[in-house]
C-alpha cells in the first residue's frame, strides 16, 4: 500500500543517480534529440552574446536587441527540455505519447516563460540564503519535469511541483554536491581537450594554423573560461534533468502507487487468480492460523524494530559552549573547502605547466613557410593497426552475439560458451540453462555450473517481467529493479540476493564451489518460485 507523502528520508542520492543513468540508456535516440535542439541553441546563443559584450562596442538599441533574442532562446531551451523530462516520466511510468495541441503549447510556453524569468531572480537569491537552495532548484526541475501534462494548468503545475519539492528535502541536498562534483570533473577533462587539440592535430599532422600556433592564448581568453562551461552545462544537464525527473517519479509514486501500477500492467495471465489467492485465500488462512495474543506480540515486536526509530524523541543536546556549535562546525566546513580548493587548483596549475611546456617544444615553421614537423611514417602504420585491430574486435563479437541468440542456427541448441562473460541470460531460455549446469554438474564442473543456474534465474524473472535482461546491467542493478518491481515478495527478494552474493563470490571472487553450495544455490532458486509463483 502507498504511503503518504512525508518528510522522511528517501532512497539513497547513489541509488537515485545510478537509475537515472539506467533511464538515460534506455531513452531513445529522439528524446535525447529534444534536450539538445533546446540547449544547443541557447548555448550558441549565449556565446555570442558574451563575446559581443567582451569585445567589442554595443550601441543600447544593439544590446537590447541581442538580449532579446537571448531570452527567446531560453523560453525556446526551457519548452524543448520539459519535453525531454517528460518523454522521460512516460518512459518510466510505462503511458503513451502524448498529442501535442494549440492549447497544451500555449500552456507549456506560458508555464515556462513564467518559470524562466522567475528562475534567474529566485535561484541566485536562495543560493545567497543558502537554507533553501536545494528545495529551489528541485521545484524548479520538477517543475520542468511536470510542464508537459496537458491536465495541469500553471498555477496547479507549481502547485504541484511545490509538493513533490518538499518530499525528502535531505535528498535534495545529498543529490546536489554529487552533481557539482560531477560537473567539476567534466570541466576539468573538457577544458584539457579543448586546450591540447589544436597540439594534438599539428602532432599528429603537421598541419598549422592560427588556433595551434596561438594555444597558449586561447586558453587565457576569457572566452574559453565560458565556452568550457557552456559546454559542461549542455553535456551534463540532460543527466542532471533525468535525476529530478527520477526524483519526481518516485515522489508521485509514494501517494499514487504509480510504480505499481506499471508492474501491474506488465502481468499477463493468472492476474485475477493472483489476486483470488492474496486477497482472498490468503487472509483466512492467517485469521484461522493466527490468534490474537500471537497476533498482538507481533504487533508489539513490530513496532519495535530499527525502522520505526524516528518515533522516539531524539536525546537531549549537551551544553552549549562558549561558541555555537553551528559556527564551529561552518568554520571547519569553510576551511576544509578552502584546503582542497587550493590543493586542486595548485595541482591542475602544475599539469597545465608541465603539459604546455612539453607540447610546446615542437618545432614551430615560420609564417609562410612548410610544417615544423610531423609524426614519424612508422607511428601511422602502427596507428592504422591498432585500429583494424579493434574493429576485428568488434566485429568478432558482433558475430558472436548473432550467432548466439535463441533463433539462430537451430534455435536452443546453439553452443554457449559458459565462461564467456558477455553471455546474457536472454540467449537461452530457462530449460536450456538448466540442462547447461546439470552438464557441468556431470562433467564435474560446479562453477560453470553455478552460473549456468543464475543465468536461468535471471531468464525467469525476465519471462514475468520482474526485470528487463540488458548486457550492460549488473548484479547490482537487476537487485535494485526486483525490490522495485516486487515488493510484495521479501522473502522472494531476500533469497535473490543471497543468490547474487553467492555467485559473486564464486564467480569473479575465485571461491571454490562445492557441490553442496551448487544445490543450495538450487534450493533458494525454487524457494523464490514458490513464492512468486
Amino acid at each position: 500500500m502507498a504511503e503518504p507523502v512525508d518528510g522522511r528520508p528517501g532512497p539513497g542520492a547513489l541509488a537515485l543517480l545510478e537509475e537515472a543513468v539506467q533511464v538515460l540508456r534506455q531513452a531513445t535516440f529522439a528524446t535525447l534529440v529534444c534536450h539538445a535542439a533546446g540547449s544547443v541553441p541557447f548555448g550558441l546563443g549565449l556565446l555570442v552574446f558574451w563575446n559581443s559584450l567582451t569585445s567589442q562596442r554595443l550601441s543600447d538599441r544593439s544590446c537590447a536587441l541581442d538580449a532579446l533574442v537571448l531570452a527567446i532562446l531560453l523560453v525556446w531551451m526551457n519548452c524543448w527540455r520539459a519535453v525531454f523530462a517528460g518523454r522521460l516520466r512516460r518512459q518510466l511510468s510505462g503511458a503513451p505519447g502524448v498529442h501535442w495541441t494549440g492549447g497544451r503549447v500555449m500552456r507549456l510556453v506560458a508555464s515556462q516563460s513564467f518559470l524562466s524569468a522567475s528562475k534567474l531572480v529566485v535561484l541566485p537569491l536562495a543560493a545567497l540564503v543558502g537554507f533553501p537552495f536545494a528545495s529551489a532548484v528541485a521545484f524548479y526541475r520538477t517543475a520542468t519535469a511536470l510542464a508537459d501534462s496537458g491536465d495541469l494548468d500553471p498555477p496547479q503545475l507549481m502547485s504541484r511541483a511545490r509538493e513533490l519539492a518538499r518530499v525528502h528535502p535531505g535528498q535534495s541536498w545529498a543529490i546536489l554536491p554529487l552533481l557539482a562534483f560531477l560537473q567539476l570533473v567534466l570541466a576539468i577533462n573538457l577544458a584539457l581537450a579543448f586546450a591540447i587539440l589544436p597540439l594534438l592535430i599539428r602532432m599528429l599532422t603537421g598541419w598549422e594554423s592560427e588556433f595551434n600556433r596561438s594555444t597558449a592564448f586561447l586558453v587565457r581568453s576569457p572566452l574559453f573560461a565560458v565556452f568550457v562551461l557552456i559546454a559542461t552545462w549542455i553535456v551534463l544537464d540532460p543527466f542532471a534533468q533525468a535525476v529530478y525527473s527520477v526524483r519526481a517519479f518516485h515522489g508521485e509514486s509514494v501517494a499514487t502507487g504509480e510504480d505499481l501500477r506499471v508492474a501491474l500492467r506488465r502481468i499477463r495471465a493468472g492476474a485475477v487468480l493472483a489476486a483470488l489467492l492474496i486477497f482472498g485465500v490468503m487472509p483466512v488462512r492467517a485469521a484461522d492460523a493466527v490468534s490474537a495474543a500471537e497476533l498482538q506480540q507481533s504487533v508489539q515486536k513490530a513496532m519495535q524494530a530499527p525502522e520505526y526509530g524516528w518515533r522516539v524523541p531524539p536525546p537531549a543536546a549537551a551544553g552549549i559552549g562558549s561558541r555555537p556549535w553551528v559556527l564551529r562546525v561552518a568554520d571547519k566546513i569553510l576551511d576544509a573547502l578552502d584546503s582542497a580548493w587550493s590543493a586542486v587548483a595548485k595541482g591542475i596549475g602544475t599539469v597545465l605547466k608541465w603539459l604546455f611546456g612539453k607540447l610546446g617544444n615542437a618545432p614551430v615553421s615560420g609564417e609562410g613557410a612548410a610544417p615544423g614537423g610531423a609524426l614519424h611514417w612508422s607511428l601511422y602504420v602502427l596507428m592504422a593497426a591498432v585500429a583494424g585491430a579493434a574493429l576485428w574486435i568488434v566485429w568478432r563479437r558482433r558475430m558472436f552475439r548473432r550467432s548466439a541468440r535463441p533463433g539462430a542456427a537451430g534455435g536452443t541448441g546453439v553452443a554457449i560458451r559458459i565462461d564467456e562473460e558477455n553471455v546474457t541470460a536472454d540467449l537461452l531460455p530457462e530449460e536450456r540453462w538448466i540442462e547447461l549446469a546439470l552438464e557441468c554438474l556431470r562433467e564435474q564442473k560446479p562453477r560453470p555450473a553455478l552460473r549456468a543456474y543464475y543465468l536461468a534465474n535471471l531468464a525467469w524473472l525476465g519471462q514475468r517481467g520482474f526485470i528487463a535482461i540488458h548486457a550492460g546491467k549488473t548484479n547490482r542493478e537487476y537487485e535494485l529493479e526486483l525490490r522495485r518491481r516486487a515488493r510484495q515478495f521479501a522473502e522472494a527478494r531476500g533469497l535473490f540476493s543471497a543468490n547474487i552474493s553467492a555467485f559473486e563470490a564464486a564467480w569473479y571472487g575465485l571461491h571454490e564451489v562445492p557441490e553442496v553450495a551448487v544445490a543450495e544455490f538450487r534450493e533458494r532458486i525454487e524457494g523464490m518460485k514458490k513464492v512468486m509463483a
